[in-house]
């Protein structure tokens, strides 16, 4: 029986090829385009979500606001602010930092002009990048030491291991007042390699050095400063801690510490002045990083603009299928009396008709598959995968 009903649904196919081809072809690309926005939404919630022990990490961000002025939301902190909220805020189980900075890397003869990042030596245990060379507990313990990227070891060094080896910095220093500065070299041992972070990350690293080292060109005074954004601080809270209660605290640590009065001649409180907040660290492509990511933000408005235009674009082609079968009812209904009249039963006109949709449709299905095969490497570099 089965063979039977597929026999007549692949001569029914084949005898009407031009609404076979119609139907087919507007299901194969109504299928595709949902294929594509599921990648594409896929990808945008994936940030960040493939670094384990992240569910409780936050990036600790502030807006500064002045009388007069709009609020100016950014994603970056004070260099103090992690280090005090682990040592006066309970809950808070780690923090860790990060500064870029430009530099120039000397290997032998050749020059590379490079961002280096100094991160506090804990960096790799509270964010756990994936390493191919080095031990996250051990590859910042010597202050002149360096971690590379796995595509910057191979460019330094080509298929030689990079571990063990010296690269050269070359960075501008400046005194507290960022004045007389002056361009010194210094080398680091390289102790880690890690491996390329995939595009769907807020991080955008390449060359890490511990912020305890000599080489760490950072100005001493914004080290000090509660008022210098100059990078970016991360959190790691206890999992029944509440971020909101953090933020609290930390609005209290911020009012001691900084006073409007002696900088603007603002007679209001530091958290009224620099107002902070956390915001989690999986979150961050899609909320905040538009106010000063290392990479390009996201938006839950392109998202969910996304998830409607695939739903609509599937519903067109589920309309357009159902609308080109009901036009085909008169010219069925001949084949439906005629089948009635020689025995058939509802259920089998019924299992007929329906096995002819299934049919097309699981062949729209394989020729979507096969497209999006065919396009996904251009969709790819559309992401920057």
């Amino acid at each position: 029986m089965f063979r039977n009903y597929l026999f007549t649904a692949l001569r029914n196919l084949t005898r009407h090829k031009l609404y076979s081809f119609i139907n087919v072809a507007g299901l194969t690309v109504g299928l595709t385009c949902a294929i594509f926005v599921i990648l594409f939404l896929r990808d945008q919630l994936s940030y960040d979500r493939w670094i384990p022990g992240t569910e409780t990490l936050y990036r600790v961000e502030a807006t500064f606001s002045a009388p007069g002025q709009l609020p100016q939301p950014g994603t970056q902190i004070a260099w103090p602010v992690t280090q005090a909220m682990l040592d006066h805020i309970p809950g808070v189980k780690a923090r860790t930092r990060l500064i870029p900075t430009p530099v120039t890397v000397l290997i032998g003869n050749r020059q590379f002009s490079e961002v280096m990042d100094a991160v506090d030596p804990n960096f790799l245990q509270v964010i756990k990048l994936p390493l191919l060379a080095g031990n996250p507990a051990s590859a910042f313990v010597k202050p002149n030491s360096v971690v590379l990227s796995q595509s910057r070891a191979r460019k330094y060094f080509g298929d030689a291991p990079a571990v063990g080896n010296t690269i050269v910095i070359s960075a501008q220093y400046c005194d507290q007042l960022g004045q007389n500065c002056q361009s010194r070299r210094n080398p680091l041992v390289v102790t880690g390699v890690l491996r390329d972070l995939p595009h769907n990350t807020q991080l955008q690293v390449n060359l890490l050095m511990p912020n305890t080292s000599t080489a760490d060109p950072t100005n001493p005074f914004a080290k000090r400063s509660w008022l210098a954004f100059v990078g970016w601080g991360y959190v790691l809270l206890g999992a029944e801690t509440d971020p909101n209660l953090v933020v609290a605290k930390l609005r209290t640590l911020i009012d001691h510490s900084i006073d409007p009065a002696i900088l603007a001649s603002l007679h209001r409180r530091g958290s009224e002045f620099v107002v902070p907040c956390l915001t989690p660290f999986r979150d961050a492509h899609l909320s905040t990083d538009r106010y000063g990511g290392m990479t390009p933000a996201g938006s839950w408005t392109t998202v969910y603009g996304f998830a409607v235009v695939g739903v609509l674009i599937l519903l067109v082609a589920c309309f357009n299928f159902t609308n080109l079968a009901t036009a085909r009812a008169m010219v069925r209904a001949r084949e439906i009396s005629l089948r009635k009249a020689m025995g058939a039963a509802r259920r089998q006109l019924i299992v007929q008709f329906l096995g002819e949709s299934v049919l097309t449709a699981m062949l729209a299905v394989v020729l979507a598959l096969a497209l999006g095969e065919i396009v996904l490497p251009f969709f790819g570099r559309f992401l920057g995968a």
